[in-house]
């Protein structure tokens, strides 16, 4: 039984890769429902009902600001309501707060895959331009000549490092491991699930998704699981990130 790098070892026979990054053919996605998964290539998208406009942030714009870009994941269930919302780069965190509201505000319908609503995660792309007739503006806030002069020096980041780039692989503080009877691991013997999440600045699992699965039962066990896991925060260059994982869980049939 293998176990994940600064991984617990697991109390049943199923074999636990360390952390990796993976791309999957996502036609081998086979889950729909209420399970997370990828978009497979042949779903029919998110559609997103903009019920008003994303704002565009008053106090950039008073400092000369005129666009600017924030990029989010975000999880749409299958009665097309928002599940998460992940901002994970942006020109200026104030278009990633813009944008976390919009979303917030915003109806959707679910992806569908032959006509069956899914769970997906998808990635979207705010690129915001300024308009004076267009900008919204609820309340204005006075801004100091300090906090005038933060919001020109700040450059674009990007907040998803790949776990090449961490400081340290991601440790975990809380790992459980998924509900299999031992029936399951009888039944699954050499089947595999490999589930995908995001671990965001605090520790926390995030927008875990099924990237591939031999049986559906058993992978939503290990979604399940993986969305309780905690880990120390990531870092990269002494400063938290967002980074992105896979996991595989391979199971092993019990030695007789």
């Amino acid at each position: 039984m293998g176990r994940m790098r600064g991984y617990t070892r697991q109390r049943h026979p199923m074999k636990i890769s360390r952390p990796f990054l993976l791309v999957l053919a996502l036609t081998a996605t086979r889950l729909a429902g209420s399970t997370p998964v990828m978009p497979p290539l042949n779903a029919e998208p998110i559609v997103i009902i903009q019920t008003e406009p994303a704002d565009f942030p008053l106090e950039l714009s008073n400092l000369g600001v005129i666009d600017g870009w924030a990029k989010v994941v975000v999880g749409i269930d299958e009665q097309g309501l928002l599940l998460d919302a992940l901002a994970i780069g942006y020109s200026h965190p104030r278009f990633a707060e813009s944008a976390l509201a919009a979303l917030a505000r915003w109806q959707y319908q679910p992806a569908r895959v032959g006509g069956r609503p899914i769970t997906a995660v998808t990635q979207l792309d705010f690129t915001y331009r300024y308009d004076s007739a267009g900008a919204k503006v609820v309340t204005i806030t006075a801004l100091t000549y300090s906090e005038q002069l933060k919001l020109r020096s700040h450059r674009a980041e990007n907040r998803l490092c790949r776990l090449e780039e961490l400081d340290t692989t991601p440790i975990p503080t809380h790992l459980i491991s998924p509900a299999y009877s031992e029936y399951d691991i009888h039944r699954n013997a050499g089947k595999t699930v490999v589930v995908s999440f995001y671990i965001d600045e605090t520790g926390r699992v995030r927008l875990p998704t099924i990237n591939y699965a031999d049986d559906d039962a058993v992978a939503r066990q290990a979604l399940a699981a993986v969305a309780q896991w905690r880990f120390e925060p990531p870092k990269a260059r002494q400063k938290p990130v967002i980074t992105k994982a896979s996991q595989a869980f391979v199971f092993k049939a019990p030695a007789r």
